[in-house]
């Protein structure tokens, strides 16, 4: 793992569909090299596969992320994805739970969660802009992206039904929008060299202010009650890690931070391919018909 490698995964974070050539004028390298690079952190289990992450809102719900500390087995973890409304799980390297729930009724998608885990160590949740309605043709490109991110655009323009023209067209904007996130699925960020590493940082922080104290660092998730960053971060080495973490704790307005590692991300992929096709279908009504090529 080196400084490009950061780059790579920070590149990916935006969009994982970039081709080897665009991921390589980011990082000037060359596009074999990228496909390169990109195939040894996959071997090394750093980047576990690709995942697509709807914006919750678009259904008309909310993301609130529930935490659990403590030893949980893959098992319990697995069984997570089975109560209503999570959308994934992420089993950490300490063996602590983070849960992604998108709820129409947050109390009650808790209290089942509660049911399976126990009480939770704590809660996140998440504020997003309004959306506008998305077409048929969105819908139908999310609905395929879901089982494979990273597929070629003549099966995505076979399996929708769509022009390439038309998919770029809705796919660019969704991606800008932040509809979607197409985004690697990371392991254990661990190996020789310089080390990458999430960080959880709690408190009313701005943004620049750690950009200026960890160095290298991208904005993963954010939550508004209470005010958390999820981020990806790069060091030197653990001694680094450590100084930053210390130097980040001391900023004006932080109650905490935490290096926190993933052993593996889990997808609730059947239910969110139901929010998704449950939307196809209502354009299945004469008042909803569109055409895909004019949505």
């Amino acid at each position: 793992m080196d400084s490009k490698d950061f780059k790579l995964l920070a590149a990916l974070h935006e969009n994982a569909r970039q081709s080897f050539r665009a991921l390589g004028n980011r990082v000037s390298l060359s596009a074999p090299a990228v496909r390169e690079r990109l195939q040894a952190l996959e071997k090394s289990n750093i980047i576990q596969g690709y995942w697509v992450t709807p914006d919750p809102t678009i259904f008309g719900r909310e993301d609130l992320l529930v935490f659990y500390q403590g030893e949980r087995t893959r098992e319990e973890a697995v069984n997570t994805l089975t109560v209503r409304d999570v959308a994934f799980v992420a089993w950490k390297i300490d063996g602590g739970l983070t849960v992604q729930l998108w709820p129409l009724d947050r109390e009650q998608s808790v209290k089942e969660l509660t049911r399976k885990l126990g009480e939770p160590s704590g809660q996140a949740l998440a504020e997003h802009p309004p959306r506008l309605p998305l077409s048929l043709a969105d819908w139908r490109i999310i609905d395929v992206l879901l089982d494979n991110p990273r597929i070629e655009l003549g099966r995505l323009c076979k399996s929708t039904g769509l022009s390439p023209k038309t998919v770029r067209k809705h796919m660019s904007i969704m991606i800008r929008d932040e509809v979607i996130y197409i985004t690697p699925r990371l392991g254990t960020l661990s190996g020789s060299g310089e080390l990458v590493y999430h960080l959880m940082a709690d408190g009313k922080v701005a943004f620049s202010e750690l950009l200026r104290v960890l160095g290298d660092v991208v904005l993963v998730n954010e939550t508004k009650e209470p005010p958390m960053k999820y981020l990806l971060c790069r060091a030197h080495d653990l001694a680094d890690v450590t100084d930053r973490t210390a130097q980040a704790s001391k900023l004006p307005g932080m109650r905490s931070v935490k290096v926190t590692l993933n052993r593996e991300i889990l997808v609730a992929t059947e239910f969110v391919h139901s929010l998704i096709r449950a939307r196809i279908e209502g354009f299945a009504q004469p008042s909803n018909f569109r055409s895909l090529e004019k949505a």
